[in-house]
């Protein structure tokens, strides 16, 4: 079988060409590297290696530039994302972040077939504070009330701000007895509150609503048979 190869000129070699001149790019090969000494040899070797260490380390560097502007961003993400959820004010769920949260715990009631209540809080009385000592003594007063609620809750409850001065506590798999005697903590807390404003002492009462659902009921029958017995108690 004739084994052949082209050259530049597009004369076709025969095998044996082409083995001979494979031999003699081998052999110029050697004859260039046997000229230098091995003190050459080393520079270039030194050389290379520098030019690689310095690549490495600008790899190394841009990487660790990339991962810095990596972890910003997701550190903003997070931060716009709790932005959308909380309360600027309390720092508690707003009602977007409270609403999403029971669509969550519902959805894991119905799997595990175990409900549980919520309670809706509405302060009494407070435009009369807005209106008579302003703004900024409702908001402390709202504050306070805020820290005071995620203070006297179970550690498994959520605690949000749905409204003006309205607040609701879910409590996934508590049991009716579980529920009032958080209620009757609530109330002892609020009533132990006290708002030093301008020589004054503000004092605030709440009304409360509770539902105890079951893993079947919707979200939005749930909150409306609370907020309906709120105002029950608001009535009396």
């Amino acid at each position: 079988m004739q084994i052949s190869q082209k050259t530049s000129k597009n004369r076709t070699l025969s095998a044996r060409e082409t083995i001979v001149t494979a031999r003699d790019l081998s052999g110029t090969i050697n004859q260039l590297t046997n000229r230098l000494s091995p003190k050459s040899l080393l520079k270039i070797y030194d050389q290379n290696n520098m030019e690689l260490d310095k690549t490495l380390k600008y790899a190394l560097l841009a990487m660790e530039e990339a991962e810095k502007r990596i972890k910003r961003q997701e550190n903003r993400i997070k931060y716009l994302e709790s932005l959308s959820v909380t309360d600027e004010l309390t720092q508690l769920l707003n009602r977007r972040g409270f609403l999403m949260q029971f669509r969550y715990s519902l959805s894991i009631s119905r799997r595990t077939k175990i409900g549980g209540a919520v309670i809706i809080l509405d302060l009494d009385g407070f435009k009369n504070i807005n209106d008579s000592y302003g703004h900024a003594a409702g908001d402390n007063v709202l504050e306070s009330l805020g820290s005071c609620l995620s203070a006297t809750v179970r550690d498994t409850d959520f605690v949000g701000r749905i409204g003006g001065d309205e607040f609701s506590i879910l409590m996934p798999g508590a049991t009716r007895k579980t529920v009032t005697r958080r209620i009757t903590r609530i109330h002892a807390a609020i009533s132990g509150l006290s708002f030093p404003w301008n020589d004054k002492n503000l004092a605030i009462t709440a009304s409360i609503g509770r539902y105890d659902y079951i893993s079947t009921e919707k979200q939005q029958d749930i909150l409306d048979h609370a907020d309906a017995n709120m105002y029950k108690k608001k009535l009396r």
